[in-house]
């Protein structure tokens, strides 16, 4: 009973991790950018439009069986699955390098100020490189495991940003008028619901059942509006809006004596090293798995390597932090082509494997 209780839960931790791995750096600057007041509206819009891309994805995926993008996009031809694989390939890749390049950033402010950025990336490139070796499972496994030992931790460090926490900042809670939406920036925060697009290559390695996914939705969602109000509630809206780091920021200034650490953040880094080693590992191991079946004779255990390198010559390659939030704003439109063209291709193929299945099914009864 237990074990199933746990395989149950492996995708969905899974999921969560891969928001935390990404969600906590950056997002919360990108959406104090987006609006004046009411900042939870566009958090709950990304997290709507995070499940309905999810679910047409995962119906797709459904009703395909146990394929995942290779397998459902190749049959396609050559020139429609390069137009579609390859980009998502990239994209895929792109997560890997946004995450290590952003988390070296934060072990210089937390653990190591006067190391250089390249022997960093080198290390968490090699660790990648190891995880991505174990295969999905073994991933999976890891993120179930790193979830139990390291949520707690990452839940400790938010909570103890209520002791600075001045509640009478929230307000003005709703903003009616929407105005956001109008703006370039409400897009930028986007980013962060990347993580559905990795479902599509776990249905060969485990089942992917929906009702867990949309249950994992509502933490998911809380999460995101705790977030963005932490930095709030300790410095102000406008003040938090002009920090490169509001939420590191704001655990920073916790210091709580009877804790035998002089600074929490260390168990905000520490969690989140886990949960960014975890999603560049998959995006690794899912970008040479997609590599290998479009080049069948390539071996992935050569392929790896050279994405990785990729990966870190890419990380290096970003010289600072500006330069790091801008892609984020640059990348806009390839990333929602991504977000928008990959579930519907999936969706459609899924639907066309299910009604020709169905079809020899009815010609074998008759």
């Amino acid at each position: 009973m237990s074990s199933r209780w746990i395989s149950t839960l492996t995708v969905p931790l899974f999921f969560i991790g891969s928001h935390c791995s990404i969600i906590f750096l950056l997002f919360p600057r990108a959406v104090l950018h987006t609006t004046k007041y009411g900042h939870w509206e566009p958090a709950i819009m990304y997290m709507l439009i995070e499940l309905i891309l999810m679910v047409i994805l995962l119906k797709g995926l459904n009703k395909a069986g146990n394929m995942d993008y290779a397998d459902l996009l190749l049959p396609l031809g050559r020139w429609v699955s390069s137009a579609l694989l390859l980009p998502l390939i990239l994209y895929i890749l792109l997560i890997g390098i946004m995450a290590i390049r952003g988390f070296a950033e934060l072990m210089i402010i937390v653990f190591v100020v006067r190391s250089p950025l390249i022997s960093i990336l080198i290390l968490l490139c090699f660790i990648t490189l190891l995880g991505s070796s174990i295969g999905p499972r073994g991933i999976l496994r890891a993120s179930t495991l790193l979830s139990f030992l390291h949520f707690p931790a990452l839940l400790f460090a938010l909570l103890g940003c209520t002791v600075n926490a001045r509640f009478t900042n929230i307000y003005p809670l709703v903003n009616t008028s929407f105005d956001f939406m109008q703006h370039l920036e409400f897009l930028v925060p986007l980013f962060s619901i990347c993580p559905f697009i990795l479902l599509g290559m776990l249905p060969p390695v485990i089942k992917v059942q929906m009702k867990p996914l949309l249950i994992t939705m509502i933490p998911l969602t809380l999460l995101y509006v705790v977030i963005i109000y932490i930095p709030m509630l300790i410095f102000g809206v406008n003040a938090a809006t002009l920090m490169n780091f509001p939420l590191v920021t704001s655990i920073d200034t916790v210091n709580l004596t009877w804790s035998i650490f002089n600074r929490i953040s260390l168990f905000y880094a520490v969690a989140l090293l886990a949960f960014v080693l975890l999603i560049t590992s998959y995006a690794l191991w899912a970008s040479s798995v997609l590599v290998h079946k479009m080049m069948p004779g390539w071996k992935e255990s050569y392929i790896r390597p050279i994405l990785c390198l990729l990966v870190c010559v890419a990380s290096a390659m970003i010289p600072n932090w500006s330069s790091y939030v801008k892609i984020y704003t640059t990348d806009i439109w390839f990333r929602l082509s991504i977000f928008l063209i990959i579930p519907i291709a999936v969706y459609l193929r899924g639907g066309f494997i299910q009604r020709a299945y169905r079809k020899k099914v009815f010609k074998n009864d008759a």
